[in-house]
């Protein structure tokens, strides 16, 4: 697997995952919403009930574990790594910096912008 890279992550738009300046293709809105409840986390681990909820909403398969690892393992091989999604305690952790997903980045800078301007710091 090569993705040695950082992952960047669009979400604000048109939705991307690049590594390297190469776009990697997420086919499917399921991986699609596996990847951006990861990347939402900003790096901290999610738990299996609350990615389960954000793929399947109230409508979970049979043995929803079962089918999470298999997106898992397809997010895996997608990204190029198999440390780009590692299992943590009861959940999963994307290797993502919260400033590398453009919708983390903006709401920091945003928070940024009212801390400066309540100092008066237009």
């Amino acid at each position: 697997m090569e993705g040695t890279g950082q992952l960047r992550v669009t979400l604000l738009g048109a939705f991307q995952a690049s590594r390297d300046g190469a776009v990697l293709p997420v086919p499917g809105a399921r991986l699609r919403a596996l990847l951006v409840r990861l990347a939402l986390a900003g790096g901290h681990p999610v738990g299996r009930t609350g990615l389960i909820k954000a793929i399947w909403a109230d409508d979970p398969p049979d043995e929803p574990a079962h089918a999470l690892q298999a997106l898992v393992s397809r997010l895996r091989r997608i990204l190029g790594s198999a440390d780009a999604v590692t299992r943590h305690a009861g959940g999963y952790r994307l290797a993502v910096d919260a400033a590398d997903v453009d919708a983390l980045r903006f709401e920091h800078l945003a928070a940024q912008g009212r801390d400066r301007l309540r100092s008066g710091d237009p």
